[in-house]
Order: structure tokens, then sequence, then C-alpha cells
């Protein structure tokens, strides 16, 4: 019997990439628990609402309760409520806007306060556009680094690139970031303009939708296609530099 017997669990759900059916990703065991939780911990609630309504038909929303992670107050949330209801074994779920809470997600900061609470944490299968990409990127999945954004600032975003680049060149190892979906044609052109053209990049967009497209290419192939007309304008995309021989 564990210290945290009798306790709520926190569950971290998985949602959908993109516009598809929650059958296709969902596994019959989370569809189930969905339809059992009350207390939510989610970054948008009317979304999040939206979301349920979507995965469990006849669910009924006025009975739940959902926090806010507040983005302008770093993301906080009314964490000594939470903590009581699962102090009082009541179970929450935490969502994020797309893929998996926690990761790339200001979900964490339930999850490191359970932690240190004593709850039971538990992650539940679903998709993740970080590690979907890098399966069908073709690159090195056994070193690999995710940096998220990359940095805004002119300068320090050339210094961080051109650390991507040694890395991959002398390491093996893959590097991984996303862009604002606005900025993605931009960010190509970047790396086609500042990193060796031998260099491969991989773009995954649109990942687990009908309008999903991988593609890995040296960034001399790249820099011709986007003169060519080639444009991932607003898509959702994951990028990532690597060696085509790791």
């Amino acid at each position: 019997m564990g210290n945290n017997e009798g306790l709520g669990k926190l569950y971290l759900i998985p949602i959908e990439l993109g516009n598809v059916e929650v059958e296709q990703y969902q596994p019959q065991r989370t569809l189930e628990l969905l339809g059992r939780l009350r207390y939510y911990v989610v970054e948008n609630a009317r979304t999040a609402r939206r979301y349920l309504s979507r995965s469990v038909p006849g669910l009924d929303i006025s009975s739940l309760t959902i926090y806010e992670l507040d983005k302008h107050q770093g993301y906080s949330y009314p964490r000594e409520e939470v903590m009581e209801l699962l102090r009082q074994g009541e179970d929450v779920g935490v969502m994020s806007e797309a893929g998996c809470p926690g990761v790339a997600d200001p979900g964490h900061r339930v999850v490191i306060d359970c932690h240190r609470a004593g709850m039971r944490v538990v992650p539940l299968v679903g998709p993740s556009s970080i590690l979907l990409s890098l399966m069908a990127s073709g690159f090195n999945g056994q070193y690999f680094t995710f940096y998220g954004y990359l940095p805004h600032d002119r300068a320090s975003r050339r210094q961080q690139l051109l650390e991507c680049q040694r890395r991959v060149l002398d390491k093996g190892e893959t590097q991984i970031f996303i862009e604002a979906p606005y900025r993605n044609d931009q960010l190509i052109r970047e790396l086609c303009d500042l990193l060796s053209p031998t260099l491969c990049l991989s773009v995954a967009v649109d990942l687990t939708t009908s309008e999903e497209e991988i593609t890995t290419l040296p960034l001399s192939i790249w820099s011709k296609r986007l003169k060519g007309g080639l444009s991932y304008h607003k898509r959702p995309a994951i990028f990532l530099l690597g060696r085509e021989d790791d």
C-alpha cells in the first residue's frame, strides 16, 4: 500500500494535434476517464469545454469545474484548491491546447506541485508532435534536444542556430524546435541562409491530420524549393536539424 492510498490522481490527458476524429487517437480508457472526471486544469476553459463536449457526447459540461492556468500571472492556478481536491480523493485532469500536457506546455506546474504534495501523477497515451516528428525524420533518435521556441533577439537566435549546427555535426545530436506558424517560411529561409547547405532539415506539418506532410532534405534543396514557391505559412509545424548518416 503506497503512501498516496486514498488520494486523488492527477491524470495528464493528451488531446488532438489537429482536426481529427477523437476515435482516431484517443484510447477507450481515456474516453471512459473523460466521462467520469469532474475537475480539470487547462490553458483555456472555452476550448477545453468544446473538446470535452465533442469527445463525450451527452456529457453535462455545466457539472464540471475547470480551472485555468492564468498566462497573465505566470500560468498560476488555484493551487491549494486543486491540492485539497486531490487530498479528498477527487481525481483531476490536466489538458493542453494540443498534444501532451507538460511538454512544451505550462501544465508541468501542476505536475510538480502534485509530486511535492505526494500525489500520484498518471500520464496517458496520446499524440506528441515532438516524438512523431522525430520518428518520421530519419534522424538520430538516441540523442536529441528539444528547444521549444528559438530566441526572438536576432543575435541570440543566430548564436543558438549555429550551436544547433555544431551539435549536429560534432555529436550527431538531432535538434528540434518550433516557431509561430506565420513565421514558418521565414525560419526555413533563415536556416538556409545561415547554416551549411549539407545540413539536413526535416519539417513536419499538420501532424496526424489528412493534410500531414513530413519532408527531410538537405538545406540546399530546401532553398531551391522556397524559391520555387513552397510555403508552410500558418500551418502547425515542427522543425528538426540532423544528419543523414545517423
